[in-house]
């Protein structure tokens, strides 16, 4: 296998040779896959030496594809031709993705890159989990991420050194919810759904619903281990821990506060709380594994809430197979959070970062590269959309039942800009209005500060035992705030959140006065 393995890598680079003397020094079709070209064309000489190898892992939202081997070739054929360097594609379950990740990186184990979502990000870079890149290391072998990312670049920079690549994507975050669109029809509904701003519109819907579906729950947070607040009504910056926030990130002031002891905290929980005694919520979503997106595809919720953005109502359609009308709760707001909410990184396990580097050029910059990962193989897993640019649907005979790959994820890969669109969000400039809705967004003042949280560990692992008795009962509904909230917020301040909040405003004032 390794000589066969061997005898393509020389033979594809013999090829690649031959063809660049044809072509000669012909005009690219876009100035990223100029950038691409500039940089990773190898000689000849260095094509036919043994490829780098790299292990990429990656989290799976619903299932592991069945046809992940063939995903593998694929890509490889692309990688080995362009840059000489083969990935080894591990891709893990959802629901142990963050456990299994932490064993390869603690056990030392072969780990080049991987996915994570931006709540890890910051405790990765205190703990010392990350491999810090140079930015003109950065520059000269993945410029095409650069060019990518421009500013974003600046949510995952500590000093001079970049700890991560955020995925070029929805860099805001719009606070909504996913409706059913076949109940909405059912009772006449759609126009109301399309119409709601506000979480006082969507409760005069689930006032209507919830005596027409008896026997369905009205909503749930998005994710385990999210509550019904974070994901339906927090539009702020939290900071990165929520120990200390922005709530007007940063527009009049710099001034930190404790989230906890809001006017605004309060009221909100007892809202939330007259939904939860109305039945509206799922009574165990605290502890439920299956909330959100599983149970929305059961047809046990109506909805669930979570960030939205342009045309996201395909990818729960995609992934459910629920027909489902999106409706935002909040303005969009830019943080170094929303930006940094799923990034490439570069594990300390990584023993050569350059052959990761350049494979990440490509994922920001060749779209040939990303649609493997995205959407599979062209006329297996896909076929384009006639007459369109970027749209896409299933060839004949393949569906969402059978479709062997279907991973559905390209938020989670590289550069989603130049990736292509499934047909169902009917727009051929779907990214375009993904872009605006990135330039169009509030973006608050603390973009690019990271919270340096290891003088007051011991207190931040207090806070964190705190919030697990009590934060995800009282944002879900479950606990009464009213006899619940007084003692939360006294263990809060003896576990020392006081404390924190105020290193975080002395950071946070030093790097004001830096910037």
């Amino acid at each position: 296998m390794k000589k066969r393995k061997k005898y393509v890598a020389i033979m594809c680079a013999a090829l690649l040779a031959f063809s660049s003397l044809l072509q000669g020094c012909g005009k690219t079709e876009t100035e990223s896959k100029n950038s691409t070209k500039e940089v990773l064309s190898e000689s000849s000489e260095q094509q036919s030496t043994e490829p780098d190898k790299i292990t990429f892992a990656f989290f799976c939202n619903l299932f592991i594809p069945e046809d992940m081997d063939m995903i593998e070739e694929a890509l490889n054929e692309q990688t080995r031709k362009k840059i000489n360097v083969e990935v080894e594609l591990v891709p893990l379950s959802l629901g142990t993705y963050n456990q299994q990740i932490n064993l390869m990186v603690s056990g030392n184990e072969k780990l080049d890159l991987y996915i994570m979502f931006g709540g890890d990000f910051s405790s990765a870079i205190n703990q010392n989990k990350l491999l810090p890149i140079a930015q003109d290391t950065l520059q000269e072998y993945a410029p095409g991420v650069v060019n990518a990312l421009g500013d974003y670049l600046k949510a995952s920079t500590v000093g001079d050194e970049i700890y991560g690549l955020p995925v070029n994507k929805d860099m805001a975050q719009a606070r909504g919810i996913s409706l059913n669109k076949e109940i909405l029809e059912k009772y006449d509904l759609v126009e109301m759904g399309e119409n709601i701003s506000n979480t006082d519109d969507l409760a005069e819907l689930f006032a209507i619903v919830s005596e027409k579906e008896p026997g369905m729950v009205m909503t749930s947070s998005q994710d385990n281990g999210k509550s019904i607040l974070e994901s339906g009504f927090a539009s702020f910056d939290k900071m990165g821990d929520y120990y200390g926030v922005l709530m007007n990130c940063g527009e009049n002031d710099y001034q930190l506060v404790n989230l906890y002891e809001t006017e605004w905290y309060k009221d909100t929980l007892n809202y939330i709380r007259d939904w939860y005694n109305k039945g509206w919520i799922l009574s165990d979503g605290s502890i439920n594994p299956d909330t959100g997106m599983g149970l929305y595809k059961s047809g046990r919720l109506f909805s669930y809430m979570g960030d939205k953005k342009p045309g996201g109502y395909v990818d729960v359609q995609n992934s459910t197979g629920v027909p489902t009308l999106d409706a935002r709760l909040s303005q969009a707001v830019a943080t170094t959070d929303s930006i940094n909410g799923v990034v490439m990184a570069i594990p300390i396990t990584c023993e050569d970062e350059i052959p990761v580097l350049k494979f990440l050029n490509l994922l920001y910059s060749d779209p040939d590269v990303l649609n493997i990962i995205d959407w599979g193989i062209e006329g297996v897993h896909y076929e384009r959309v006639k007459g369109t640019n970027t749209l896409i649907t299933y060839p004949e005979g393949v569906t969402s039942e059978n479709d062997g790959y279907g991973l559905n994820q390209g938020w989670s890969f590289g550069n989603q800009l130049i990736s292509y669109a499934w047909e169902t969000v009917e727009n051929d400039n779907y990214y375009d209005e993904m872009k605006a809705f990135n330039e169009n967004a509030i973006q608050s003042q603390a973009i690019g500060f990271i919270f340096d949280s290891s003088s007051v560990k011991s207190e931040i692992a207090a806070l964190d035992s705190v919030l697990a008795e009590y934060r995800l009962g009282l944002e879900n509904g479950e606990l009464d705030p009213e006899e619940y909230l007084p003692k939360f917020i006294q263990a809060l301040r003896e576990a020392g959140i006081e404390k924190v909040i105020a290193e975080k405003q002395r950071q946070l004032d030093s790097w004001v006065a830096e910037k």
